[in-house]
């Protein structure tokens, strides 16, 4: 099919009375043209090689499959070492209809993001990181996490979120997996979170007033950018198997457009055997359609990423199988847009574009 066309050709009767029955066993509401809003994660394409043709086609195709947005993944060192190239991304995507977001990748090693990478400003900042019990302070795959009690922290978000918007002429952001599951034992941590803070809050724990605060912290962050870009969007998602707190808590976060999930498109027990991850979209337990179901009860739009990096061959049939579970009943479908470490990329997209065709 030529890729012009494929958003001009829809399957037929699919608007209507049709139920579909959810993998994690609840009944789902009636199909009603979903999901409006289909976003690629572009991740990476700025970085080191730089071929505005490679850059033109990726579009395209995007555009082509009926995408309405990209996702980038802008990083401290973008500003610096690759501004022609974000340039560049944002006005090919604009020149194809498409909004161009991006998510504040592992800036402060507060967010996730790529590349997995330490964060420059945590390494220049070692007296703002979060710490541990023991006084050791936490890790994860790309370096330390600062922490939110520290004001620099903030400032150094704000600054580069106000530099992000005003240099590039981005439609939004993307809060991508916040690290917001452990307890702050940083001095300013351990205070903001003692047991007379606890016993003044609405809180019985300073785990939940943690969550509450961090929470609170990016409502700030977003009270900043609705004040000084009201126009941009903010969509927000985490990962699925936090506690039922955080999944309320985390709606209740100021300014959003879009609140989500990311995670395998199918239940854990039906996992490969070499998939070894905790996030998975549907099933029973902590999975990620309890955001979308929260979304829908506090009246935000929903979303979902699906992990399609590390796809292998005995998964495509589980992409068969239960995306049909997934794309109707959520407002935002999101996807990487051929992502690293694939078997086969060429099917895998093919899927998972053959399914969004049916509803969109």
């Amino acid at each position: 099919m030529n890729r012009r066309n494929f958003t001009k050709t829809t399957a037929a009767g699919l608007v209507g009375a049709t139920l579909l029955g959810c993998a994690s066993g609840k009944t789902t509401a009636l199909i009603s043209k979903k999901p409006t809003f289909i976003n690629n994660l572009y991740y990476r394409a700025n970085t080191w090689h730089f071929n505005p043709k490679h850059i033109a086609a990726d579009m395209d195709w995007m555009a082509d499959h009926g995408s309405h947005a990209i996702t980038i993944a802008l990083s401290e060192t973008d500003f610096s070492n690759a501004p022609r190239n974000i340039e560049t991304i944002v006005r090919t995507a604009h020149d194809r209809g498409l909004k161009v977001l991006f998510v504040t990748s592992r800036w402060a090693g507060i967010f996730a993001g790529a590349p997995k990478a330490p964060s420059l400003f945590a390494a220049k900042n070692p007296q703002t990181w979060s710490l541990k019990a023991d006084g050791k302070p936490y890790f994860h795959s790309s370096g330390p996490i600062c922490s939110i009690y520290y004001p620099e922290v903030f400032e150094f978000f704000t600054s580069k979120l106000k530099e992000a918007f005003q240099r590039f002429d981005l439609d939004g952001v993307m809060w991508d997996e916040p690290k917001a599951y452990q307890l702050d034992f940083a001095p300013k941590g351990k205070a903001a979170l003692s047991a007379e803070k606890v016993a003044a809050s609405p809180y019985d724990n300073p785990l939940d007033l943690h969550i509450a605060n961090y929470c609170e912290y990016i409502s700030t962050l977003n009270d900043v950018i609705k004040m000084e870009f009201p126009n941009k969007q903010i969509h927000f998602f985490a990962y699925p198997y936090l506690s039922e707190f955080f999944v309320e808590k985390a709606s209740e976060i100021r300014h959003l457009d879009y609140y989500g999930a990311d995670g395998r498109a199918y239940p854990k027990d039906q996992r490969p055997a070499t998939e070894k991850g905790k996030k998975y979209l549907l099933g029973e337990g902590a999975t990620g359609f309890r955001y979308v179901e929260k979304a829908k009860e506090k009246g935000i739009k929903s979303m979902v990423l699906i992990e399609n990096f590390r796809t292998i061959l005995t998964e495509h049939p589980l992409l068969e199988k239960y995306l049909d579970d997934i794309i109707p009943n959520v407002d935002q479908f999101a996807y990487y847009y051929y992502p690293r470490s694939c078997e086969t990329p060429d099917k895998t997209l093919e899927i998972i574009t053959r399914k969004l065709k049916k509803y969109t």
